[in-house]
């Protein structure tokens, strides 16, 4: 039933919108050449997940970046309780197919961090979310609670299952525990809603490492039945 809880629960589903457009490719156009024709609705963006249980290690690759502000803006992770605790993962320079392997190690009610391999920092809490820093002195996060202008910068995906079909992901899947964040990079007044400024996929398909102790506990209990059969094999009468 647990297991049901949390994997058959799928998240919940929003209409989003977008605005007329500068000329510039939309999300739609972007998600279709990527990942093939109608594969992926920018529309039906999901509206439940705005931060996220920390993963043992999270991989993230940049999709697209068309943005005025894409020499200066940074991407990054944030601590959901903490949310001036930030760690920037992609920066002005980093362009389409750059990737970071982020990982998490847990200590003392916080996760020490390494990117790529280098020692970064720490984070406090159990979930993080992911901001957008703009050169204008704006940051916008996952969470729009924490957005000054209170608009929602972000359009997060979940993966469907199919691959990316072109851009820098091509030849691999868009597998069910990875998201697409699609991100808006004006505050909201001088916001065109194309949501296609900086496209960055997550990947938090690497499972939390099972504590040994319950590896042990499974042992035992598999040696238990085993016993248990094996003693039942051996009493049970013939009645041929």
């Amino acid at each position: 039933l647990l297991v049901c809880t949390l994997v058959c629960a799928g998240p919940v589903a929003a209409v989003c919108t977008f605005g007329a457009g500068s000329g510039e490719p939309t999300l739609q156009s972007v998600f279709d050449s990527t990942l093939g024709n109608g594969a992926l609705n920018a529309a039906d963006c999901i509206a439940d997940d705005r931060t996220w249980s920390v993963p043992a290690q999270l991989d993230a690759t940049i999709v697209i970046e068309l943005a005025g502000f894409a020499a200066q803006n940074r991407f990054g992770v944030y601590s959901a309780d903490s949310p001036r605790e930030r760690l920037t993962l992609f920066d002005g320079p980093d362009a389409a197919g750059a990737d970071s392997t982020v990982q998490f190690a847990a200590t003392g009610g916080g996760y020490r961090i390494s990117v790529n391999g280098r020692a970064e920092g720490t984070l406090h809490g159990d979930r993080l979310g992911f901001f957008l820093a703009t050169p204008t002195g704006d940051t916008f996060y996952s969470d729009l609670s924490l957005n000054g202008d209170r608009f929602d910068h972000l359009y997060a995906y979940r993966g469907t299952g199919g691959d990316f079909v072109g851009g820098p992901l091509a030849g691999t899947a868009f597998a069910t525990g990875m998201y697409l964040l699609a991100f808006e990079d004006l505050v909201a007044k001088k916001a065109d809603r194309d949501y296609q400024d900086f496209v960055a996929l997550l990947d938090f398909g690497v499972p939390v490492p099972v504590p040994a102790s319950i590896w042990l506990l499974g042992v035992a209990l598999m040696l238990s039945f085993v016993a248990t059969r094996m003693h039942t094999i051996v009493l049970k009468p013939s009645w041929d």
